[in-house]
């Protein structure tokens, strides 16, 4: 029980220590808190506000344009693939379809004022406009002179080999400006109310590459086709107006597609249409000639299904060929690997298998462009993305030779097949053989021609009414209070840091002092009893403390150390107590003068001897001369009776230093001493001796062992710990009696000092 109420203890006195550090430093840590927090403030208030919007945009995904069903026109036609949001959102922050939006919003010109301390910028709202040839990149100031006139001030640009230079001149506004490094003009727009104002022009060039950074496109949700668009900048209004730009960019580039497409579709029609109305013609006319010249009128039933099997022959053979073609161009991009992930399949797309793998590497490829914008070649994603990448052509490239032999068996059997049907053919009489000719090339031509009038109406009809399949959901609002930075987080990680240096600092320095600053310090590092405690009190030449302030906590503090000292000896008997300390400074002397005071005050005869010769003090606190004493007593030159001096206040005597011998140690030492001790204790009840500090000579050991109770007195603030090493050292000596330890010079606080005495209804000290 004992060893855990134990523990409890030190726990309790360790909780209490830390709050006791922290209010005695409580106004450095204050004093941090505010710097930081100002710190903070100042940071958050100068740093530029970055304001996002965004706006949303439904992405229709096209469905499978190849297969079966697909006319040979569509597939030879085909210019496109497969839609997906990846591929959208790749589209959407290029730097392509950046420049597009650029064309609408101005962010190569920048002009900036300051207000309330802060630089702000101008957009759309600057006093004045400027031209640039050159000279991009460079912050000029302007200073208006008048209305005609004003400065331009270059304070510091670098050239491009890296040769510094500076510019100062007045200049009229409208007329151009030309210096070797720059060539602009300004032109006044309105009133300027500013002293100063700043401008730069960035780099048309490069300028879109800048805004691209910060362009962000993500989906609203994991299988959602809705994707949102989000632009940040410095300006709210040309943050709201470059995203809408962006969003309508995209979905007119769309239209843009679509119209190109169909242009071209019309084109290549309209060179279809021309050959092929040639040959239609010119093979009506021969077919009417000979109908004429034979007299022929219709094939006979043979005839006509060698014809009619020969054309599907053909017909197949021709798609045949188309595939090939397009075979071989998926082929040349998949070698050569530009642009794979905007490939057509076209008519490839009912070969299943090669359909997904092209997909699959389709979309590699699009995250492994996505992952490079954040990492390069050797973070371990973009590598396995590569590895799986290159697999993957491999095969495709396999799968393709695989599926050319195919086709070119497939070809060699058609035209197999189409030779044994001429062959077949050859056998019939001659006139009816050309009459099967000439009607088989016209039907084929007519069927090729309606089919080409038929597309180049649906074609026309597309782009007269071509809509984009993207619809703007909703348009980028004005944003409002700006995304960072997040001023009211940054101050409080202000207040926060100051705090945890503050305390940080505090205790470091707590754990740097060794002076000993409370009770706990002592009481923790020795055994030896604690007499008590006296607070801090100014001095003031002379006075007495305990006299002058009766009711002050001072006194009270002295009381409670005569009550203290009553209990260390037995009644009815002069009580000797030696008062020392380990250097000088450390309050002796004063706590002297007030306990023999304290002590008068009891109605006990008491006495007060300064034997500390050497830096004597005690006559000036009582106001007594100092020309005998314990230095003429001991050396013979004077009597007990003649050293005794009373003073102002009944009760208390005392006996001073006297002048300053060449050997204060012989004398205190001598057997005089001793005889001296004795002799007072006949006549007073308390006899108090001032020691010198035992840290410095050894003369108060042999006080202390004339002594009934020795106190050791320790300052607060002053006295350092190093010094407890000196009390343990007098605790094992037996001749010291009575040693205890007095705490001197504690700070009180508004719940007292020491062990928690409250004087508060006693009057302060002022």
């Amino acid at each position: 029980m004992n060893t855990n109420d134990s523990i409890i203890d030190e726990d309790e006195i360790d909780i209490k220590e830390i709050f006791r550090t922290v209010f005695r430093y409580k106004y450095m840590i204050i004093l941090l808190v505010i710097l930081f927090t100002f710190g903070a403030a100042f940071f958050a208030y100068f740093k530029t506000n970055v304001y996002k919007t965004t706006s949303t945009v439904e992405v229709r995904i096209d469905k499978m344009r190849g297969g079966g069903q697909q006319d040979v026109l569509a597939m030879a036609m085909d210019g496109g693939s497969m839609v997906n949001p990846d591929t959208e959102m790749e589209i959407i922050k290029s730097v392509s379809l950046t420049q597009s939006a650029l064309k609408h919003v101005d962010m190569t010109h920048h002009y900036y004022t300051t207000r309330r301390y802060k630089k702000v910028e101008l957009y759309k709202n600057a006093p004045f406009e400027v031209g640039m040839l050159k000279g991009h990149g460079i912050m000029f100031d302007l200073i208006p002179i008048d209305d005609k006139l004003y400065r331009l001030v270059v304070e510091e640009g670098t050239d491009e080999n890296g040769t510094k230079w500076s510019y100062d001149r007045e200049h009229v506004y409208g007329q151009e400006v030309v210096s070797d490094h720059f060539h602009l003009n300004v032109m006044k727009t309105k009133e300027m109310k500013d002293a100063i104002y700043h401008f730069s022009v960035a780099d048309p060039k490069s300028v879109a590459y800048i805004v691209q950074s910060g362009v962000s496109v993500a989906q609203t949700s994991k299988y959602s086709t809705v994707l949102a668009i989000s632009f940040t900048d410095n300006v709210p209004l040309r943050t709201q107006e470059f995203t809408n730009a962006l969003t309508k960019a995209y979905v007119d580039r769309s239209i843009y597609e679509k119209n190109k497409e169909a242009e071209l579709k019309l084109k290549f029609i309209d060179k279809q249409m021309k050959r092929i109305n040639d040959k239609l013609t010119g093979s009506a006319i021969k077919l009417e000639e000979f109908k004429r010249k034979s007299n022929t009128v219709d094939l006979s039933a043979k005839a006509t299904k060698i014809i009619s099997l020969m054309s599907a022959f053909e017909t197949e053979l021709n798609a045949i060929e188309i595939k090939q073609k397009m075979l071989d161009k998926l082929y040349k991009a998949i070698k050569s690997g530009e642009k794979i992930e905007s490939i057509s399949l076209g008519g490839m797309e009912s070969q299943s298998s090669l359909g997904s793998m092209v997909r699959a590497l389709q979309d590699a490829i699009i995250k492994q462009k996505a992952m490079r914008q954040s990492y390069t070649n050797i973070y371990p994603a973009v590598r396995q993305l590569n590895e799986t990448i290159a697999k993957q052509k491999n095969i495709i490239i396999s799968t393709m030779k695989n599926l050319s032999e195919n086709i070119t068996d497939k070809q060699a059997l058609l035209r197999d097949s189409i030779k044994e049907q001429q062959d077949l053919l050859n056998t019939l009489p001659a006139d009816e053989r050309m009459y099967g000719e000439l009607q088989r090339q016209f039907s084929v031509n007519e069927k090729i021609y309606s089919y080409l009038l038929e597309k180049q109406s649906e074609t026309a009809i597309v782009k007269a009414s071509t809509v984009s399949k993207n619809i703007i959901l909703d348009k980028a609002p004005l944003p409002g209070a700006p995304i960072a930075p997040k001023k009211k987080l940054i101050v409080m990680v202000g207040l926060i840091l100051g705090l945890i240096l503050g305390i940080a600092l505090a205790f470091l320095r707590a754990f740097l002092d060794d002076r000993i600053q409370s009770e706990e310090d002592v009481t923790h590092a020795i055994d030896v009893p604690m007499i008590g405690m006296i607070p801090h009190m100014k001095e003031e030449g002379g006075q007495l403390k305990v006299l002058e302030t009766p009711k002050s906590a001072v006194a009270e503090a002295f009381r409670n150390l005569r009550t203290n000292l009553q209990f260390m000896v037995h009644a009815k008997q002069s009580h000797v107590i030696a008062v020392t300390s380990t250097i000088g400074g450390e309050g002796k002397t004063l706590l002297c003068s007030n306990l023999s005071a304290i002590m008068s005050i009891a109605d006990k005869k008491t006495i007060v001897i300064n034997l500390d010769m050497r830096k004597p003090t005690l006559h000036v606190r009582f106001s007594v001369p100092n020309k005998q004493g314990m230095s003429t007593l001991l050396s013979g030159s004077s009597n007990l009776e003649s050293v005794i001096q009373k003073t102002q206040y009944p009760n208390l005597h005392v006996i001073t230093s006297g002048p300053v011998p060449p050997n204060p140690s012989e004398l205190i030492q001598s057997a005089l001493m001793e005889k001296v001790i004795g002799k007072l204790r006949e006549h007073y009840d308390v006899i108090i001796l001032d020691t010198p500090p035992i840290g410095l000579v050894t003369d108060a050991r042999t006080l202390m062992n004339l002594a009934d109770t020795s106190i050791y007195v320790l300052r607060a603030g002053y006295s350092k710990k190093a010094f407890i090493n000196s009390i343990k050292s007098l605790s094992k000596l037996h001749e010291v009696h009575g040693l205890s330890i007095l705490l001197n010079d504690v700070k009180m606080d508004k719940s007292g000092y020491g062990y928690g005495y409250g004087y508060g209804y006693y009057e302060d000290e002022k």
